[in-house]
């Protein structure tokens, strides 16, 4: 994601001449994290939820991409059990699922990682069977810890707080545009 996020940076700047490359460069950060929430915005559509799932915490120290990792196998079965309990198992088979897309936080020393994100339901999966869903998929992913918070998508601003830590913090396996 680094590597894209370099990228389109400097795709960004490519033939603008400023005087204030520090300034251009922030300029082109604020630009392409506004690019990426609308792109996300686009393909997920409005989304019905917002969350928070914190993980359990990792003892002693350890390495960003070791806690990335665990943040992602996490979140990875979460989403599949997910899936699974909203439409069967063969949900892959079906092409069918729920929009979503999820950032991580907490990779730094003494701080614990967790996800924000957003989830579309399709039109015919009922509000009901998703929040019976979501609490079974939060209890069959051991690594998630008792902090989450669930809630109807009210607050519009939730992309650019999801992104609060920069673009990078977006996981590329976890944008689904997901069924209509």
């Amino acid at each position: 994601m680094e590597n894209f996020s370099h990228r389109i940076s400097s795709v960004c700047t490519l033939g603008f001449k400023n005087p204030l490359p520090a300034l251009n460069t922030l300029t082109s950060h604020k630009k392409l994290k506004a690019t990426w929430i609308n792109f996300l915005r686009h393909v997920i559509g409005e989304p019905t939820y917002s969350f928070t799932l914190t993980l359990l915490p990792i003892q002693g120290p350890r390495r960003e991409s070791t806690k990335l990792q665990d943040a992602i196998n996490a979140l990875s079965w979460f989403v599949n059990v997910l899936n699974s309990k909203c439409f069967g198992h063969g949900y892959r088979r079906k092409g069918i699922e729920l929009g979503f897309c999820a950032s991580v936080e907490g990779l730094g020393a003494g701080e614990q990682p967790h996800w924000h994100g957003v989830i579309r339901l399709p039109a015919k999966l009922s509000k009901d069977k998703f929040l019976n869903a979501f609490s079974h998929a939060k209890i069959k992913t051991k690594r998630l810890g008792n902090q989450f918070d669930l809630q109807l998508y009210y607050e519009k601003n939730w992309f650019e707080y999801t992104m609060k830590t920069g673009i990078d913090s977006v996981q590329p396996d976890f944008i689904r545009l997901g069924t209509l």
